[in-house]
């Protein structure tokens, strides 16, 4: 019998959730080209990434009812022109704007669940002759770090590299279990993982984890009061501490801000700190500066920031490998050297929380749920972030997709029911700050773009700044004997 893996928990969840439109899950790729790729080449290099990386021709299959997560399965109907589309941008308007546009309205649609989740989008016509690459991916099949290192089945060091002398993997042969295939699957499947998951439960929760997760068909109750639980231990609350950026919906509007790295790993050597929390306080005054504007008094607002556990040294580019961490983080004053110098002490102790152990359980138990159970509860968890916020480094160096050289590379990263997601993604020097808002939450783009760019130059500067001056060392007194 053909054994076709199954979704990880947290990958179940993140595709299961999507019963609510609000949390899809779906990260967007931007590469901006300096010209336009070979068409040939393009095609290639996009099929070898397919075969060099499983999913990109398989499917989910599933029933939203089984308390077993789906599976991924071969598309028996794989079709590489189905997932590549080219665009020409109807207006060169001397912006990247038509190329955001197209990106924005990728995002916003539902994927053919029928077929892999993947889409790539070519778009020429932009300014002096450039064009962009959309890439549009389920969540499920990956995490941002992932997706770095998936990139490099896609991306060249050089621009005219020596053709590929590696013949291309075979492509991988379809096939459906019978139904009664997928019955024994999934009882081989429950028997194993249950094993696993009785032992992380009962390490990370006593008693009521431990029976919830060991029969959770048996015991809905305690299974849905047990999420509950360590709900409240990730999130305290389900609704935004923000006053103003309340609403939700399907609209989006992706803008980006971008800097050179080195002034920003300035200005965190300046107070000692680090580029992550650098980057933090930009954000943060970029929301306190937007509440100000629209004269609203908010002493924190709740982030969802995920927590790399990726181990050392792995090269999958499958899978997520992140948990949740969900906290208040004050907005502060005007100072943004004041406001680093107390981020930083609080990201810290955000990434070793304990209760972060509970993250696994939690989700094994979600996965467990009929997915309209598991919606529920995790769109009260999820739809209580005011805003997200993570951070990928990127190539260090210039890469190249068919011919043409990346000049951006900007990862836009789900809402997932947060009112505004910022992605800092750094390469080849500068560092872009990659925003998705929720424009029902955010009707003002260019405002809050305003007070981003505003916040940044706050925190730049603090990097230009001398110094103070070191207090001169005493010399030790003469002895006169």
């Amino acid at each position: 019998m053909d054994r076709q893996p199954r979704l990880a928990a947290f990958d179940a969840v993140m595709y299961g959730i999507e019963g609510d439109p609000i949390l899809r899950s779906v990260i967007i790729a931007l590469l901006v080209l300096d010209r336009e790729p070979d068409r040939e080449l393009a095609i290639d290099r996009i099929e070898r990434m397919t075969l060099a990386v499983p999913k990109f021709r398989q499917r989910v299959s599933g029933s939203s009812w089984s308390p077993t997560p789906p599976r991924w399965e071969t598309d028996p109907n794989f079709d590489l022109s189905y997932h590549l589309r080219w665009h020409r941008a109807p207006v060169e308007d001397g912006t990247l704007r038509p190329a955001l546009t197209t990106a924005r309205r990728m995002a916003e649609q539902d994927f053919d669940r029928a077929r892999p989740l993947w889409e790539v989008t070519l778009v020429s016509g932009l300014p002096d002759g450039r064009a962009a690459v959309v890439l549009k991916i389920h969540h499920a099949i990956t995490d941002g770090m992932g997706a770095l290192q998936l990139a490099a089945a896609l991306l060249d060091l050089e621009r005219s590299p020596d053709p590929v002398a590696t013949a291309k993997p075979k492509a991988p042969k379809a096939g459906q279990l019978d139904p009664l295939s997928r019955a024994f699957q999934g009882i081989q499947y429950e028997s194993s993982s249950l094993v696993r998951g009785v032992t992380a439960v009962a390490t990370a929760t006593p008693g009521l984890a431990y029976r919830a997760i060991r029969h959770p068909q048996a015991s809905a109750g305690e299974a849905l009061g047990f999420a509950g639980s360590a709900t409240r231990v990730l999130a305290p609350a389900s609704t935004p501490l923000s006053p103003i950026m309340t609403g939700r919906s399907l609209s989006s509007h992706l803008d980006y801000v971008e800097v050179p790295f080195a002034d920003l790993r300035a200005a965190a050597k300046s107070q000692g700190a680090t580029v992550n929390d650098a980057y933090l306080t930009i954000v943060m005054g970029a929301l306190g500066r937007y509440h100000g504007e629209h004269g609203a008094v908010v002493d924190s607002l709740r982030v969802n920031m995920p927590i790399n556990v990726r181990p050392a040294g792995d090269a999958s580019a499958g899978g997520n490998a992140w948990v949740p961490a969900r906290f208040p983080v004050p907005v502060g004053g005007a100072d943004p050297a004041d406001q680093m110098r107390r981020l930083g002490p609080l990201l810290r102790q955000a990434r070793e929380e304990p209760a972060l152990a509970l993250s696994q359980p939690v989700y094994q138990v979600l996965a467990r749920l009929p997915r309209p159970v598991a919606t529920a509860l995790a769109g009260g968890l999820m739809k209580g972030t005011d805003f997200a916020a993570t951070n990928v480094p990127g190539p260090p160096i210039p890469v190249y997709f068919a011919g043409a050289q990346v000049e951006r590379l900007m990862p836009f990263a789900p809402k997932g029911g947060a009112a505004v997601n910022f992605a800092l993604f750094t390469y080849d020097g500068v560092a872009q700050i990659a925003v998705n808002l929720d424009l029902a939450a955010i009707p003002d783009p260019e405002v809050f773009m305003g007070c981003l760019r505003a916040a940044c130059d706050d925190v730049l500067a603090l990097g230009r700044m001398p110094a103070a001056p070191k207090p001169k060392a005493r010399k030790a007194p003469v002895r006169r004997d």
